[in-house]
């Protein structure tokens, strides 16, 4: 799980591509990290790739033919990376609803983390990227310990806050006349004393823990908007032939995110 030694940063050299590198310059400079561009067939743009911003770094530039989402995926699984670093190319009237496809495959079918940028209609400013205020959703389900293990020892190293939020379903009008009236209440301590007792397992320094009754993905999304967390940790849930990594509730979540995602 950690340290992060190997992370891959696929290039298109749109701005929406370099506007991630500011986070990976982040969480490589903090895990002394290798860093991986890889690029279809311009050698002599992947050469200038990162310029002066990766001066400092340990950089491979790679080359590869073929299908890009296919490439990814199988130097990920040769390199055995730790760590993709992918832009969500949501920029538009039309495509701020949709996922680049690339990425979109690259999130179903890798099992190592994957962090995307944000999702946005307009395309953002390039700022500093700091990983301060992390916090991490979970639904409780089997994966859930796996996902807050990663993302408590993600916050210890950037010596950050560290937060869980779970979205509680609410129900529907005609459902309620059959709970009691501080159902709600006891719902969300439920979660909560599960929460805890995953804490428990884990002992971080310190972590706070939310209880967001709505959606998930816009309970989620709204309340790390709210928080100001410049970070949020996911899970995509274990890997199934079928369907995939990427569950309808962890695209939405990446989508709406007001801030990078990593999801797990």
């Amino acid at each position: 799980m950690f340290p992060i030694s190997r992370i891959l940063l696929p290039m298109d050299f749109s701005d929406r591509c370099l506007v991630m590198l500011p986070y990976v310059q982040a969480i490589a400079a903090r895990f002394d990290a290798e860093l991986t561009l890889l690029h279809v067939e311009n050698d002599n743009e992947l050469a200038k790739a990162g310029g002066d911003q990766l001066q400092e770094f340990d950089v491979r530039r790679v080359l590869y033919d073929g299908d890009p989402a296919d490439a990814i995926v199988e130097f990920v699984k040769s390199e055995k990376i730790d760590l993709i670093a992918m832009p969500t190319h949501g920029y538009g009237t039309f495509r701020r609803f949709l996922i680049g496809s690339v990425t979109a495959k690259v999130l179903h079918d890798v099992t190592c983390p994957v962090l995307t940028g944000v999702h946005l209609e307009e395309e953002p400013a390039a700022n500093l990227a700091k990983f301060s205020n992390i916090l991490c959703a979970i639904d409780l389900g089997p994966q859930s310990a796996t996902v807050l293990k990663w993302a408590s020892q993600l916050a210890a190293d950037f010596q950050g806050q560290f937060g869980v939020v779970h979205a509680v379903p609410p129900l529907s009008p005609g459902l309620e006349l059959l709970f009691s009236d501080n159902w709600r209440a006891e719902v969300a301590n439920m979660a909560r004393k599960d929460i805890e007792t995953l804490l428990g397992a884990i002992k971080p320094a310190a972590a706070g823990i939310y209880i967001q009754e709505g959606e998930a993905p816009k309970a989620v999304c709204s309340f790390a908007k709210s928080l100001g967390a410049d970070l949020l940790v996911i899970g995509r849930d274990p890997k199934d032939r079928m369907a995939g990594r990427l569950t309808t509730h962890a695209y939405a979540i990446i989508r709406q995110s007001p801030c990078p995602v990593i999801s797990i």
